[in-house]
């Protein structure tokens, strides 16, 4: 799937390319002629004045403001943090504009713009599956008028008075002014449509969109009288799935479409009016990311845009499908994180958390204090509603006072289909975008089952999995009273659930009216199990409202909890009704199943509320052996998966730790112990076992074929004599979204100087040739006294698709145990022009090691 970051090329490097490629097409600068200019009227001579006198009188307030701060003697670091603030927002400003002028070229004239930034293709470049349809955006551009009218019309409808009921009481007011998208339509990156994995009554396809529009959005509020705050020049970029189902046979053969984003869009905007002054460092992050939080709420699932083509159709079944399963996500632990903090007269540390977003679902664990390398042990569960396309995120941040934003410490971004493909998964991940880290996570895939008899073991697994794990809790904050005092402020919500209850609210019927006033109750419904709530819409002014919403439970104990229902007032803010439904009974019912008419407690004689109640146990996914599970997860194609034999299908929420980086724990090992995760945290350095366990698992990874290769990578051999000084284990691939050649350095084999037959101290130096600067220098840990090193390192270029093929990557082993020696002596190299290879792919292979250039001469 295309990357979702707005992408646009930095202005900086294209900015001399955009002026001289847009001379044609500015549709935005107006030419005069002589004759023209004798035909402006004369008040423009009026207006020539007021722009001057506007320049003037803001040149003198600046001068005034300045006197005014000597005269009253503030200090001069006002006026430095003054500058700072006017420099950032100066620059900032103009990169906006620039970047927002080059969004519009595409907009207008896409074969010119593609010339001017070669490295920021759209998606069809690229994919072959992804068709590019220009017939597609001339009918936007038609249409864009109208779709100015909807979207007004649905943000005053439905976003308005969401955002009317999140604000405080004095906020309440809000309301949109004017909504004008402007002239510049969103446009059509890339169009795919899917054939695999799609059922028979149904088409599925995603739409990369670009929006970079000159649009003008301005709100009011009351409390601040005359002031307008507004939003202008919005930058989104995102993929945008369309669901058409079911397939009829009649016109217009599609009976609906449910509309939305897989994943969080790309948005950047700019503010305006009174909002202008919040548009400073901290403040900005903050607004934006609020409002990237409510276009989340509405159109990123499991939110979706419901459109209905023919009565039949059930709407809720557009808006509201089952889900294809439940994501546990155990966030464990972290190393090697980088400093954000600087230490004075030591060495500096961070305060790092996490946080995790599936969709519009987002999680986050505490901050650990002080340290680089954080342990966690924070479980989420997360509901999947389509697993094909869709991404996990996880971003680390080190938590920092004040208003400040938080310092970036790298993400991770993976693909859900492939955690469904292998059903559990327990591994160490690279952090992404950020010199060094690794994350520790272990992601399970619960899959939803009818049976009843699974449901109840599942939830006596819980049970005993909840108490062994609150023992261990108590067992640490016993042995660490610091530690429990300074988590004592976060509550720890870390689930276990063994089913999910799924909640469609009908209707309801014969609600009371109040005796004094007779006015129609505005009724809505809080439906909670234990903390977890959901709240319906506001029916305005009626006995029997019709909701038709659909609310997701995860459910620890069916057996025990209960499903409470509150039907309020809002406007007397009043319950007019409660029902208290034990979860057991819906366990009972045929399918597990239960629709009907429920009595309302504390309501009218006649008042009823009708409910559909499904619930679902969620049972663990047979676990699938990974020949290499960070090379899959890291990677946008799928990996061969075999089955792993000897797997127990049972409810496992804390199986045992390994400390490689590659092995996979199975669910139930039999063969080791159990350890606690805190007796576990002392022992993170592999023992010899570890290692080779760890070479035994990367040695079946499976290589690409030679045909594909060209005949140029080296099989792994055991013969010494094909490779007197040692080969090398590597594993190659180019990331097209995210513009990144990957490169893994597993193991060497083999590995002698030629004058000496005793192990040396190794590491791998790398060099992305023709350059052999510092960006291009990398480097691998050093491994002691072996002939057979173990790195397990994986390193990142950041480089254009269309260099890939010009570069070639060259490998140097070298020793480090001499001590004499000005600079470390090369053992051998190997030189890989990526040509040769097809990077698409993850390819992993053995590269045997030559004589160095400098040895090669002599």
């Amino acid at each position: 799937m295309p990357n979702d970051k707005l992408s646009w090329p930095d202005p900086k490097d294209i900015g001399i390319g955009v002026a001289a490629a847009g001379a044609g097409t500015d549709v935005d600068r107006p030419t005069f002629s002589p004759a023209d200019a004798a035909k402006t009227p004369a008040s423009n001579t009026g207006t020539d004045m007021l722009n001057l006198l506007k320049k003037h009188g803001v040149s003198f307030s600046m001068l005034l403001a300045v006197w005014g701060m000597g005269y009253f003697r503030f200090s001069w670091s006002w006026l430095l943090l003054g500058t700072v603030l006017m420099v950032w927002r100066e620059r900032n400003g103009q990169n906006k504009r620039l970047t927002m002028e080059l969004a519009r070229r595409a907009t207008l004239n896409e074969r010119q713009t593609i010339r001017s930034a070669v490295n920021n293709l759209p998606s069809w470049v690229y994919f072959p599956d992804t068709e590019r349809a220009e017939w597609l955006n001339k009918m936007v551009k038609q249409l864009w008028p109208y779709i100015e009218g909807y979207v007004a019309s649905m943000l005053r409808d439905t976003v308005e008075p969401a955002v009317q009921k999140a604000l405080p009481s004095y906020l309440k007011s809000f309301r949109f002014e004017k909504i004008k998208l402007g002239t510049y339509p969103l446009r059509i990156g890339g169009v795919k449509v899917y054939t695999d994995h799609v059922g028979r009554d149904e088409i599925i396809l995603d739409l990369e969109i670009f929006y970079a529009g000159n649009c003008d959005i301005e709100i009011s509020l009351k409390a601040l009288k005359r002031f307008k705050a507004g939003i202008e020049s919005l930058q989104l970029h995102g993929t945008l799935r369309v669901e058409m189902k079911p397939l009829v046979d009649r016109v217009p053969l599609i009976g609906g479409m449910s509309i939305y984003f897989l994943n969080k869009p790309a948005i950047d905007f700019n503010l305006t009016n009174v909002a202008d002054i919040l548009d400073i460092p901290g403040l900005s992050g903050l607004l934006h990311s609020i409002l990237e939080d409510q276009l989340a709420n509405f159109l990123v699932l499991p939110n979706r845009l419901p459109v209905k083509l023919i009565d039949d159709v059930d709407i809720s079944s557009l808006k509201y499908p089952m889900p294809q399963g439940v994501l546990r996500i155990h966030v464990i632990e972290a190393k090697n994180l980088v400093a954000a903090d600087i230490g004075i007269l030591k060495k500096g540390k961070s305060d790092p958390y996490c946080i995790v977003r599936v969709g519009s679902q987002k999680f986050k664990t505490k901050a650990i204090k002080k340290t680089l390398n954080p342990v966690w042990e924070k479980i989420f569960e997360a509901i999947v509603y389509q697993c094909y396309g869709q991404m996990m995120d996880i971003d680390v941040y080190d938590k920092d006072d004040g208003i400040g934003k938080d310092d970036y410490l790298g993400t991770i971004n993976l693909n859900l289909h492939h955690i469904y493909e292998v059903g559990h998964l327990d591994v160490w991940l690279p952090l992404q975008d950020i010199k060094h880290g690794d994350i520790h996570l272990e992601l399970t895939w619960l899959t939803l089952t009818e049976s009843r008899k699974t449901v109840y073991e599942i939830e006596e697994q819980v049970q005993k999995q909840l108490k062994e794990a609150e023992m261990e809790e108590r067992m640490d904050l016993n042995d660490n009273e610091e530690e429990e005092a300074e988590g004592s402020d976060e509550e720890d919500d870390s689930t276990f659930s063994s089913a999910l209850l799924i909640v469609k609210l009908d209707s309801a019927k014969e609600l009371p009216v109040s005796t004094r006033s007779s006015a129609l109750p505005h009724p809505y419904v809080n439906v909670s199990v234990e903390r977890d709530s959901k709240t319906s819409q506001v029916q305005n002014a009626t006995v029997s409202p019709v909701w038709e919403e659909v609310f997701n439970f995860l459910v620890q104990s069916p057996s025990y909890q209960n499903l409470k229902v509150e039907v309020i007032d809002k406007k007397k803010d009043k319950c007019i009704g409660m029902l208290s439904l034990p979860i057991k009974q819906i366990l009972s019912a045929p399918s597990m199943v239960l629709e009907q008419p429920f009595k309302l407690d504390g309501s009218g004689p006649q008042s009823f509320i009708t409910l559909r109640m499904c619930m679902r146990g969620l049972e663990r996914k047979k676990a699938l052996k990974v020949k290499n599970p960070r090379a899959m997860l890291m990677s946008e194609i799928s990996m061969d998966v075999e089955e792993e034999s000897g797997l127990s299908d049972t409810l496992d929420v804390k199986p045992q730790r390994q400390s490689s980086v590659f092995r996979e724990t199975s669910v139930d090992d039999t063969q080791s112990p159990k350890r606690s995760p805190r007796k576990e945290r002392l022992s993170t350095v592999p023992n010899q076992s570890d290692s080779a366990s760890l070479s035994e698992s990367i040695g079946d990874a499976q290589p690409v074929s030679e045909s594909e290769l060209r005949r140029r990578l080296v099989q792994h051999s055991k013969e010494s004599e094909e490779a007197p000084l040692g080969k090398l284990q590597v594993t190659l691939r180019y990331s097209v979204p995210k513009s990144r050649l990957i490169v893994v350095i597993h193991k060497g084999e083999g590995i002698r100087r030629q004058e000496s037959h005793e192990a040396p101290d190794t590491y791998v130096r790398l060099y992305l040739l023709p350059d052999k600067s510092r960006s291009s220098k990398r480097k691998t840990k050093e491994i002691k006294d072996t002939h057979a090193p173990v790195y397990d390192e994986t390193v990142e270029y950041m480089i254009a698709a269309n260099e890939v093929n010009t570069r070639t990557l060259k490998l140097m082993v070298k020793d480090s145990s001499r001590f004499i020696s000005l600079s470390d002596p090369v053992i051998g190299q190997a030189d890989i022009k990526l040509l040769d290879y097809d990077l698409s792919k993850a390819t992993t292979g053995w590269f045997i090691l030559k004589p160095s250039d400098a040895d090669s001469s002599k």
